[in-house]
């Protein structure tokens, strides 16, 4: 006689299937796990970078899994203590040991650099003090180096150094051509001048200016060149060497100069007189028409034209030629009105 089974058979079915998927429900979640831990990170290297797939937690533990050394004085960045996140860039300088030897003392020293001049900053020197360092301070890196630094010092002199002078040159259509005469002499002037000297191994180096300060500033030399005939010059100055007048009324005045034909001005006076030199321009309220001065650097003169702009002590000079117009300028001179 048959026996029928307590359960249904659907239900020992079911029983089975889930005892077959709890295993491999436990194998997903495993192989899930291992890809979930591991994290891929970037390590660089004394400037040689790799890429790298790690399951450690730290950067430390990183760097001994892919055997990384770090010593004293390396620099690892972030710390080796630090977390270690997917998509991290650990960096690992190492450090050159080097011999410093200076001022007759030697020491060694873990250098974090490429260059001589790194190892210099490294041990508290200014490279730009040490230009004759040895190695050159371009010079790379390499571990049991012996760097010698020769025993240098700044020094600040100061001295009192002169300044020299311009020599000016001024057209003088009064003088014969290619005639010069000083109008001015020139002087020196004094600059105080603060240098810093480079003193290596008692050797003093060349010096470079930090600052300058004029004490006595330079005159310039001033020197006419004659650009007249001969005869022309000849007269010119025979009319500014006239001897001038014992008396007569002083007065200083404004003078410009002017010659007739250029710039718009006529060749006829106010006075109905033909304009030329010793022909003076005057305000007739402060010196009357025809009345004779002496005009020091011109000669003797007439007051016998006006003019728009000659107004109060203000006097205008006539000069046969624009040249020697422009050569007089504009002066203030005490003149000697004579009647």
């Amino acid at each position: 006689m048959a026996h029928r089974p307590h359960r249904p058979a659907r239900f020992l079915k079911s029983k089975h299937l889930i005892a077959a998927l709890v295993p491999a429900l436990f194998v997903v979640m495993s192989i899930t796990g291992f890809v979930w831990a591991h994290k891929g990170v970037t390590i660089v290297v004394d400037g040689a970078s790799r890429r790298v797939s790690t399951q450690a937690h730290t950067v430390g533990e990183l760097l001994h899994d892919q055997s990384v050394p770090v010593a004293r004085g390396d620099v690892v960045a972030p710390s080796s203590t630090s977390a270690l996140d997917d998509g991290m860039t650990i960096v690992v300088r190492h450090a050159t040991p080097v011999t410093i030897v200076a001022a007759g003392d030697s020491f060694r020293l873990n250098v974090v650099g490429d260059t001589v001049a790194d190892a210099l900053v490294a041990a508290g020197l200014d490279p730009s003090d040490h230009p004759t360092v040895s190695p050159n301070i371009e010079a790379p890196l390499r571990a049991g180096l012996e760097i010698h630094v020769p025993d240098v010092f700044s020094r600040v002199v100061e001295v009192d150094e002169p300044i020299a002078y311009r020599t000016l040159t001024r057209p003088d259509p009064t003088r014969v051509k290619g005639t010069r005469a000083t109008l001015t002499k020139g002087a020196p002037g004094m600059a105080r001048r603060v240098y810093r000297v480079l003193v290596t191994d008692g050797i003093e180096g060349t010096r470079q200016l930090t600052s300058e300060r004029v004490v006595l500033a330079p005159v310039d030399e001033v020197v006419a060149v004659g650009t007249a005939r001969t005869a022309r010059a000849s007269a010119a100055r025979a009319r500014t060497a006239v001897t001038p007048p014992s008396s007569g009324k002083r007065m200083t005045v404004t003078a410009t100069a002017y010659a007739p034909g250029s710039d718009g001005v006529d060749w006829r006076t106010a006075t109905g007189g033909r304009a030329g030199y010793g022909v003076v321009a005057v305000d007739p309220d402060v010196i009357p028409l025809g009345t004779r001065v002496f005009v020091p650097g011109y000669g003797y003169g007439v007051a016998s034209d006006t003019g728009g702009a000659i107004d109060g002590r203000r006097i205008d000079l006539c000069y046969e030629t624009r040249a020697e117009a422009l050569l007089w300028g504009r002066r203030s001179v005490s003149i000697i009105v004579l009647n």
